[in-house]
Protein backbone atom coordinates (compact mmCIF):
# COMPACT_ATOMS: atom_id res chain seq x y z
CA UNK A 1 0.00 0.00 0.00
CA UNK A 2 1.31 3.59 -0.64
CA UNK A 3 0.61 7.26 -0.07
CA UNK A 4 -1.98 9.38 -1.93
CA UNK A 5 -0.46 10.33 -5.85
CA UNK A 6 0.51 13.17 -5.31
CA UNK A 7 -0.02 16.00 -8.16
CA UNK A 8 3.65 15.54 -9.77
CA UNK A 9 3.19 11.30 -9.18
CA UNK A 10 2.90 8.86 -11.74
CA UNK A 11 -1.06 8.37 -11.78
CA UNK A 12 -1.76 11.34 -14.57
CA UNK A 13 -5.29 11.85 -13.98
CA UNK A 14 -6.39 10.04 -10.68
CA UNK A 15 -8.47 7.36 -9.91
CA UNK A 16 -10.83 8.07 -12.98
CA UNK A 17 -8.04 7.58 -15.35
CA UNK A 18 -7.71 3.81 -14.39
CA UNK A 19 -11.85 2.61 -14.25
CA UNK A 20 -12.19 1.88 -17.91
CA UNK A 21 -8.61 0.14 -19.58
CA UNK A 22 -7.74 -2.36 -22.59
CA UNK A 23 -4.64 -4.23 -21.05
CA UNK A 24 -2.63 -6.48 -23.30
CA UNK A 25 -0.72 -9.46 -22.28
CA UNK A 26 2.44 -10.13 -23.91
CA UNK A 27 3.13 -13.29 -21.79
CA UNK A 28 2.15 -15.86 -23.73
CA UNK A 29 3.65 -18.43 -21.85
CA UNK A 30 2.12 -17.38 -18.74
CA UNK A 31 -0.84 -16.12 -20.06
CA UNK A 32 -3.35 -18.78 -19.66
CA UNK A 33 -2.50 -18.33 -16.29
CA UNK A 34 -3.17 -14.94 -15.79
CA UNK A 35 -6.20 -14.25 -17.71
CA UNK A 36 -8.47 -16.52 -15.32
CA UNK A 37 -7.12 -13.90 -12.27
CA UNK A 38 -7.90 -11.04 -14.54
CA UNK A 39 -10.25 -11.04 -16.40
CA UNK A 40 -13.02 -10.76 -14.01
CA UNK A 41 -12.27 -7.15 -12.43
CA UNK A 42 -14.40 -4.59 -13.69
CA UNK A 43 -13.68 -1.95 -16.37
CA UNK A 44 -11.01 -4.65 -18.17
CA UNK A 45 -10.61 -5.55 -21.45
CA UNK A 46 -8.14 -8.36 -22.02
CA UNK A 47 -6.30 -9.13 -25.26
CA UNK A 48 -3.35 -11.68 -25.64
CA UNK A 49 -0.61 -11.53 -28.14
CA UNK A 50 3.17 -12.79 -27.91
CA UNK A 51 4.09 -9.61 -30.10
CA UNK A 52 4.07 -6.01 -28.93
CA UNK A 53 2.90 -4.82 -32.81
CA UNK A 54 0.33 -2.21 -32.19
CA UNK A 55 -0.44 0.97 -29.99
CA UNK A 56 -3.53 -0.47 -28.75
CA UNK A 57 -3.13 -0.82 -25.23
CA UNK A 58 -3.66 1.52 -21.91
CA UNK A 59 -1.90 -0.87 -20.37
CA UNK A 60 0.84 -3.55 -21.12
CA UNK A 61 1.61 -6.95 -19.25
CA UNK A 62 4.75 -8.38 -19.66
CA UNK A 63 8.33 -9.93 -18.84
CA UNK A 64 10.93 -8.66 -21.31
CA UNK A 65 10.90 -6.74 -24.33
CA UNK A 66 12.99 -6.38 -27.31
CA UNK A 67 14.93 -2.93 -28.52
CA UNK A 68 12.73 -0.62 -30.39
CA UNK A 69 9.29 -2.73 -29.02
CA UNK A 70 7.99 -0.20 -27.20
CA UNK A 71 8.97 2.61 -28.35
CA UNK A 72 5.69 3.53 -30.71
CA UNK A 73 3.48 2.62 -28.00
CA UNK A 74 2.02 6.35 -27.23
CA UNK A 75 -1.08 5.09 -25.80
CA UNK A 76 0.45 3.04 -23.66
CA UNK A 77 0.45 4.64 -19.79
CA UNK A 78 1.11 1.43 -17.61
CA UNK A 79 3.94 -0.83 -18.16
CA UNK A 80 3.23 -3.81 -15.53
CA UNK A 81 6.34 -6.34 -15.29
CA UNK A 82 5.73 -9.99 -14.51
CA UNK A 83 9.35 -10.28 -13.56
CA UNK A 84 11.73 -7.80 -11.58
CA UNK A 85 14.45 -5.94 -13.78
CA UNK A 86 13.83 -2.87 -15.71
CA UNK A 87 17.42 -2.86 -17.53
CA UNK A 88 16.01 -3.67 -20.30
CA UNK A 89 13.36 -0.89 -21.15
CA UNK A 90 15.30 2.11 -21.81
CA UNK A 91 16.62 -0.10 -25.42
CA UNK A 92 12.79 -1.17 -25.75
CA UNK A 93 11.61 2.35 -26.10
CA UNK A 94 9.30 3.12 -23.20
CA UNK A 95 8.66 6.11 -22.99
CA UNK A 96 9.47 8.28 -19.76
CA UNK A 97 6.14 9.12 -18.81
CA UNK A 98 4.80 5.55 -18.67
CA UNK A 99 4.16 4.51 -14.99
CA UNK A 100 6.38 0.95 -14.47
CA UNK A 101 5.26 -1.79 -11.60
CA UNK A 102 7.13 -4.70 -11.26
CA UNK A 103 6.35 -8.50 -8.99
CA UNK A 104 9.38 -8.36 -7.65
CA UNK A 105 7.84 -9.08 -4.15
CA UNK A 106 6.39 -12.51 -5.72
CA UNK A 107 9.88 -15.00 -6.25
CA UNK A 108 11.34 -13.42 -2.79
CA UNK A 109 10.60 -16.61 -0.66
CA UNK A 110 11.27 -18.83 -3.86
CA UNK A 111 14.61 -17.41 -4.82
CA UNK A 112 16.09 -17.04 -1.07
CA UNK A 113 15.65 -20.68 -0.74
CA UNK A 114 16.83 -21.49 -3.62
CA UNK A 115 20.25 -19.31 -2.98
CA UNK A 116 20.52 -20.82 0.20
CA UNK A 117 20.02 -24.22 -1.46
CA UNK A 118 22.98 -23.60 -3.68
CA UNK A 119 25.04 -22.57 -0.76
CA UNK A 120 24.38 -25.74 0.82
CA UNK A 121 24.95 -27.81 -2.11
CA UNK A 122 28.94 -26.17 -2.23
CA UNK A 123 29.28 -26.80 1.00
CA UNK A 124 28.07 -30.49 1.70
CA UNK A 125 29.67 -31.38 -1.48
CA UNK A 126 26.05 -33.03 -2.57
CA UNK A 127 26.98 -32.64 -6.35
CA UNK A 128 29.84 -35.10 -5.43
CA UNK A 129 27.45 -37.40 -3.79
CA UNK A 130 25.25 -37.64 -6.35
CA UNK A 131 27.54 -38.51 -9.07
CA UNK A 132 30.07 -40.99 -6.91
CA UNK A 133 27.27 -42.58 -4.28
CA UNK A 134 29.86 -45.50 -4.62
CA UNK A 135 33.06 -42.98 -2.91
CA UNK A 136 34.84 -43.45 0.33
CA UNK A 137 32.25 -43.95 3.06
CA UNK A 138 32.62 -41.80 6.53
CA UNK A 139 34.76 -39.39 4.44
CA UNK A 140 33.58 -35.72 3.83
CA UNK A 141 35.19 -32.45 2.94
CA UNK A 142 31.73 -30.35 3.68
CA UNK A 143 31.85 -27.31 5.20
CA UNK A 144 29.70 -25.99 8.38
CA UNK A 145 27.36 -22.44 7.50
CA UNK A 146 26.30 -22.29 10.74
CA UNK A 147 29.48 -20.04 12.54
CA UNK A 148 30.77 -19.10 8.60
CA UNK A 149 30.64 -15.40 7.64
CA UNK A 150 28.25 -14.66 4.56
CA UNK A 151 27.56 -11.13 2.77
CA UNK A 152 24.96 -10.72 0.88
CA UNK A 153 25.35 -8.22 -2.07
CA UNK A 154 22.34 -6.71 -2.28
CA UNK A 155 20.04 -6.19 0.63
CA UNK A 156 16.80 -5.51 -1.21
CA UNK A 157 13.67 -7.92 -0.76
CA UNK A 158 15.89 -11.01 -1.85
CA UNK A 159 18.74 -10.27 -0.12
CA UNK A 160 16.73 -9.61 3.29
CA UNK A 161 14.98 -12.62 3.08
CA UNK A 162 18.79 -14.91 2.44
CA UNK A 163 19.94 -12.88 5.56
CA UNK A 164 17.07 -14.10 7.75
CA UNK A 165 17.65 -17.45 6.84
CA UNK A 166 21.27 -17.82 6.71
CA UNK A 167 21.17 -16.32 10.54
CA UNK A 168 18.19 -18.88 11.42
CA UNK A 169 21.20 -21.40 10.54
CA UNK A 170 23.59 -19.58 12.31
CA UNK A 171 25.69 -17.49 9.80
CA UNK A 172 26.85 -14.60 10.66
CA UNK A 173 25.82 -12.00 8.13
CA UNK A 174 27.53 -8.74 6.46
CA UNK A 175 24.38 -6.99 4.50
CA UNK A 176 26.65 -5.02 1.48
CA UNK A 177 24.79 -2.19 0.43
CA UNK A 178 25.63 1.29 -1.80
CA UNK A 179 26.76 3.68 1.05
CA UNK A 180 26.28 1.30 3.87
CA UNK A 181 24.92 4.11 5.55
CA UNK A 182 21.78 2.63 6.67
CA UNK A 183 21.97 -0.43 8.72
CA UNK A 184 20.77 -3.69 7.00
CA UNK A 185 18.17 -4.94 10.08
CA UNK A 186 18.52 -8.62 9.35
CA UNK A 187 22.59 -8.56 9.21
CA UNK A 188 25.13 -8.31 11.79
CA UNK A 189 26.91 -5.29 10.03
CA UNK A 190 26.14 -3.22 6.94
CA UNK A 191 29.09 -2.57 4.62
CA UNK A 192 29.22 -0.03 1.71
CA UNK A 193 30.09 -1.73 -1.87
CA UNK A 194 32.77 0.08 -1.84
CA UNK A 195 34.54 -1.93 0.65
CA UNK A 196 33.56 -5.39 -0.40
CA UNK A 197 37.65 -6.15 -1.41
CA UNK A 198 38.49 -5.14 2.03
CA UNK A 199 35.86 -7.28 4.01
CA UNK A 200 36.36 -10.08 0.93
CA UNK A 201 39.43 -11.63 3.09
CA UNK A 202 37.25 -11.95 5.93
CA UNK A 203 34.21 -13.83 4.41
CA UNK A 204 33.63 -17.47 4.03
CA UNK A 205 30.96 -17.28 1.29
CA UNK A 206 29.40 -14.74 -0.97
CA UNK A 207 25.51 -14.61 -1.86
CA UNK A 208 25.04 -12.22 -4.58
CA UNK A 209 21.17 -10.27 -4.93
CA UNK A 210 21.82 -7.53 -7.18
CA UNK A 211 19.76 -5.74 -10.11
CA UNK A 212 21.37 -4.45 -13.12
CA UNK A 213 22.62 -0.90 -13.12
CA UNK A 214 25.55 1.24 -14.13
CA UNK A 215 26.42 1.14 -10.54
CA UNK A 216 26.20 -2.66 -10.19
CA UNK A 217 27.28 -4.22 -13.30
CA UNK A 218 30.77 -6.03 -12.14
CA UNK A 219 30.76 -4.31 -8.75
CA UNK A 220 31.59 -8.25 -7.72
CA UNK A 221 34.49 -7.98 -9.51
CA UNK A 222 38.53 -10.12 -10.32
CA UNK A 223 39.74 -7.49 -7.43
CA UNK A 224 36.78 -9.05 -5.08
CA UNK A 225 36.95 -12.75 -6.23
CA UNK A 226 41.23 -12.69 -6.04
CA UNK A 227 40.46 -11.48 -1.99
CA UNK A 228 37.93 -14.10 -0.99
CA UNK A 229 39.90 -17.05 0.51
CA UNK A 230 40.72 -20.65 -0.94
CA UNK A 231 37.56 -22.13 0.75
CA UNK A 232 34.89 -19.57 -0.23
CA UNK A 233 32.05 -20.37 -2.50
CA UNK A 234 29.85 -17.68 -4.50
CA UNK A 235 26.23 -17.56 -5.61
CA UNK A 236 24.65 -15.15 -7.73
CA UNK A 237 20.76 -15.28 -7.83
CA UNK A 238 20.77 -11.89 -9.26
CA UNK A 239 21.83 -10.45 -12.53
CA UNK A 240 24.94 -11.88 -14.39
CA UNK A 241 26.51 -8.99 -15.30
CA UNK A 242 26.91 -7.96 -11.59
CA UNK A 243 29.59 -10.14 -11.32
CA UNK A 244 33.24 -10.38 -13.24
CA UNK A 245 32.27 -14.17 -14.84
CA UNK A 246 35.20 -14.35 -16.53
CA UNK A 247 36.92 -13.54 -13.44
CA UNK A 248 35.27 -16.04 -11.34
CA UNK A 249 35.87 -18.60 -13.95
CA UNK A 250 39.45 -17.91 -13.79
CA UNK A 251 39.47 -18.17 -9.91
CA UNK A 252 37.53 -21.74 -10.23
CA UNK A 253 40.20 -23.05 -13.04
CA UNK A 254 42.59 -22.21 -10.98
CA UNK A 255 41.18 -23.33 -7.71
CA UNK A 256 41.14 -20.06 -5.51
CA UNK A 257 37.60 -21.03 -4.79
CA UNK A 258 35.79 -23.83 -3.51
CA UNK A 259 32.89 -23.51 -5.91
CA UNK A 260 30.60 -21.30 -7.42
CA UNK A 261 26.76 -21.76 -8.21
CA UNK A 262 25.08 -19.34 -10.71
CA UNK A 263 21.59 -19.38 -11.77
CA UNK A 264 21.75 -16.42 -13.86
CA UNK A 265 23.46 -16.19 -17.80
CA UNK A 266 24.88 -13.58 -20.18
CA UNK A 267 23.60 -15.77 -23.00
CA UNK A 268 20.36 -17.72 -22.20
CA UNK A 269 19.81 -20.39 -22.29
CA UNK A 270 23.71 -21.51 -22.49
CA UNK A 271 24.60 -23.13 -25.84
CA UNK A 272 25.35 -26.67 -25.49
CA UNK A 273 28.82 -25.68 -26.62
CA UNK A 274 29.52 -22.48 -24.05
CA UNK A 275 33.09 -23.12 -22.87
CA UNK A 276 31.22 -22.13 -18.87
CA UNK A 277 30.09 -25.93 -19.10
CA UNK A 278 33.79 -27.01 -18.49
CA UNK A 279 33.99 -25.00 -15.94
CA UNK A 280 35.31 -26.80 -12.49
CA UNK A 281 33.43 -26.22 -9.05
CA UNK A 282 30.53 -24.44 -11.00
CA UNK A 283 27.35 -25.48 -10.89
CA UNK A 284 25.08 -24.29 -13.58
CA UNK A 285 21.75 -23.67 -13.32
CA UNK A 286 19.10 -22.67 -15.84
CA UNK A 287 17.52 -19.70 -14.52
CA UNK A 288 14.82 -21.12 -12.35
CA UNK A 289 15.47 -19.63 -8.83
CA UNK A 290 12.54 -18.14 -8.99
CA UNK A 291 9.75 -20.38 -9.70
CA UNK A 292 7.08 -22.21 -8.02
CA UNK A 293 3.80 -23.31 -8.97
CA UNK A 294 1.40 -20.05 -7.85
CA UNK A 295 4.12 -17.85 -9.27
CA UNK A 296 1.75 -16.81 -12.18
CA UNK A 297 -1.38 -16.69 -9.57
CA UNK A 298 0.91 -14.18 -7.85
CA UNK A 299 1.77 -12.01 -10.56
CA UNK A 300 -1.79 -11.55 -11.68
CA UNK A 301 -2.69 -10.58 -8.00
CA UNK A 302 0.07 -8.11 -7.90
CA UNK A 303 -1.02 -6.60 -10.86
CA UNK A 304 -4.44 -6.76 -9.58
CA UNK A 305 -3.33 -4.77 -6.27
CA UNK A 306 -1.77 -2.35 -7.95
CA UNK A 307 -4.53 -1.60 -10.40
CA UNK A 308 -6.71 -0.77 -7.08
CA UNK A 309 -4.39 1.40 -5.51
CA UNK A 310 -4.43 3.48 -8.70
CA UNK A 311 -8.09 3.25 -8.84
CA UNK A 312 -8.29 4.47 -4.77
CA UNK A 313 -5.56 7.51 -5.64
CA UNK A 314 -2.96 5.36 -4.25
CA UNK A 315 0.91 5.38 -5.37
CA UNK A 316 0.75 1.67 -6.75
CA UNK A 317 2.55 -0.57 -4.25
CA UNK A 318 4.76 -1.84 -6.55
CA UNK A 319 6.30 1.10 -8.34
CA UNK A 320 9.34 1.26 -10.09
CA UNK A 321 11.25 5.37 -10.85
CA UNK A 322 11.08 5.11 -14.52
CA UNK A 323 13.57 6.37 -16.32
CA UNK A 324 16.23 6.05 -13.05
CA UNK A 325 19.79 4.63 -13.18
CA UNK A 326 18.95 2.48 -10.14
CA UNK A 327 20.74 2.18 -6.81
CA UNK A 328 21.70 -1.14 -5.79
CA UNK A 329 20.44 -1.41 -2.32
Amino acid sequence: MGETVPPTGPSPAGPAAWADLDVRIAHSKMAPRLVPVIEGEPGIRLRVSEHVDADDADVLIGFQFPPGSLEKLERLRWLHLTGTGVDHLRAAGLRPGVLVTNSAAVPVTAVAEYALSGLLLLLKDLPEVVARQDAAWYRSGALLLSGSTVAVVGAGKIGRAVLRRLTALGARTVAVTRTGEVPVEEAERTVPASGLAREASGLDHLVACLPATPRTRGLIGAEVLAALPPHATVVNVGRAETVDNEALHASLREGRLRGAFVDVHEREPLPADDPVWLVPRLIVSPHRAFAFPGEPAEVARTFLANLHDLKSGLTPRDLVPWPAEGNPT
